[in-house]
């Protein structure tokens, strides 16, 4: 993570706390975060972000020194709304609506990042939301969440809400996504065979000389 990305975190998870807002840190400093060498210019977080209280946010970001030129109209095209910090790093607030949100939200983990206590999703929630998008660098993150995390996910939860993800958008790319990207990590993880070498004979003994 780079000091501008990790500053522009700082001053998003700052404003959130100070309105007591449930958040989780999602995106590439997540993958980063549960071991995956991985690099990112911008910072994603999943929030709840109830009416009432946005104009509150947007306060509290443009005190903070973020640029935050829609929030309302964004939020309601897109469900995520876009806030520039000063040094031009873009923190993307997404809105943790419907049953998937609010599992994020329940699920999320107290990691250690940047310095400080902070909320991180989940593995398996992190794993739903890579598979649920058709970007080809989602899915090299997928594959390699996958293989770091490998037997500590719980393949129940993620195949469960796979499938309910699949029934959602009348499909079944999901699913398809996980299960490929979990194939494709036990193949990178599975050890190689040896090549065999071939016996040398031994040496034929010499003869004695004559005396």
């Amino acid at each position: 993570m780079t000091p501008g990305v990790g500053r522009a975190l700082l001053a998003a998870v700052d404003a959130l706390d100070g309105l007591k807002l449930p958040y989780a840190v999602v995106g590439g400093l997540a993958v980063g975060a549960w071991g995956v060498n991985r690099s990112t210019r911008d910072a994603d977080l999943y929030v709840d972000l109830p009416e009432k209280v946005r104009p509150a946010l947007r306060r509290a970001l443009e005190a903070a020194g973020f640029h935050v030129p829609a929030m309302a109209e964004e939020l309601e095209r897109f469900g995520v709304f876009r806030s520039r910090s000063s040094e031009g790093v873009f923190v993307y607030i997404f809105s943790a609506v419907g049953p998937l949100g609010r599992a994020i939200l329940d699920r999320r983990k107290r990691v250690e990042l940047e310095g400080r206590p902070l909320w991180l999703t989940s593995p398996e929630d992190l794993v739903l939301l890579k598979a649920f998008s058709d970007r080809e660098r989602d899915f090299e993150d997928l594959v390699n969440l996958t293989a770091i995390v490998g037997i500590k996910l719980d393949l129940d939860y993620v195949r469960s809400w796979a499938k309910q993800l699949d029934d959602s958008i009348g499909g079944d790319e999901v699913s398809e996504r996980v299960e490929r990207a979990l194939a494709q990590a036990a193949r990178t993880l599975a050890p190689k065979p040896r090549q065999r070498t071939k016996a040398r004979k031994p040496a034929k003994a010499r003869k004695p000389g004559k005396a």
